[in-house]
C-alpha cells in the first residue's frame, strides 16, 4: 500500500513539474514585465506628448536618485522599463533582465520604502534569476537547439 501511494506521489509530481513549472515560470515573467512595461510606457508616452517634464518631475521631487543627474536618471530609468520588461517577457536572457529589474526594484525600495509591495517583486524576480525563463521562453528554446 506504502509502495503505490509513492508511486502515485511520484507520478503526479513528475507531471506538475513537467507541465506547471513552465507555466509558473512563464507566469512570473509576465506578471514582473508588464509591471514595468506599464510604468515605462507612461514616461515615453509622456515624452511622446511632449509632456517629459512631468517624467522629469517625478525623478526630480517624487523619487530623486542621489548623486544621478535627473535628466539621465529620467532617461535610464524609462530604457530600463522598458527594455528589460520586453526581454523578460519573451525570456531572452532571462536572468540578466531578470537582475537587471531586480536592481531597479532596489533603487525603488531605497527611495520610497514606504510601499510594501517590492519585497514580493524581489522574491519573483529571484526566483527568475535562480530558475532562469523556463522552456516556454526564446532562452528555452535556444537551449533545445543547442543540444542538439
Amino acid at each position: 500500500m506504502l509502495q503505490q501511494i509513492k508511486k502515485c506521489k511520484s507520478f503526479f509530481q513528475s507531471k506538475a513539474e513537467f507541465f506547471l513549472g513552465p507555466l509558473a515560470v512563464l507566469g512570473l515573467r509576465l506578471y514582473m514585465a508588464q509591471i514595468f512595461f506599464k510604468s515605462g510606457h507612461l514616461k515615453f508616452e509622456n515624452y511622446l506628448n511632449d509632456d517629459w517634464e512631468s517624467t522629469l518631475f517625478l525623478f526630480r521631487e517624487i523619487h530623486p536618485l542621489p548623486g544621478i543627474p535627473v535628466e539621465l536618471a529620467a532617461v535610464m530609468g524609462t530604457a530600463g522599463e522598458l527594455g528589460l520588461s520586453v526581454l523578460l517577457a519573451v525570456g531572452f536572457m532571462g536572468r540578466f533582465a531578470a537582475v537587471g529589474l531586480f536592481f531597479m526594484t532596489s533603487v525603488i525600495q531605497f527611495v520610497m520604502p514606504e510601499i510594501n509591495v517590492h519585497l514580493i517583486w524581489f522574491l519573483m524576480l529571484g526566483a527568475l534569476i535562480a530558475y532562469g525563463s523556463g522552456p516556454l521562453s526564446v532562452d528555452g528554446v535556444f537551449r533545445l537547439f543547442s543540444k542538439r
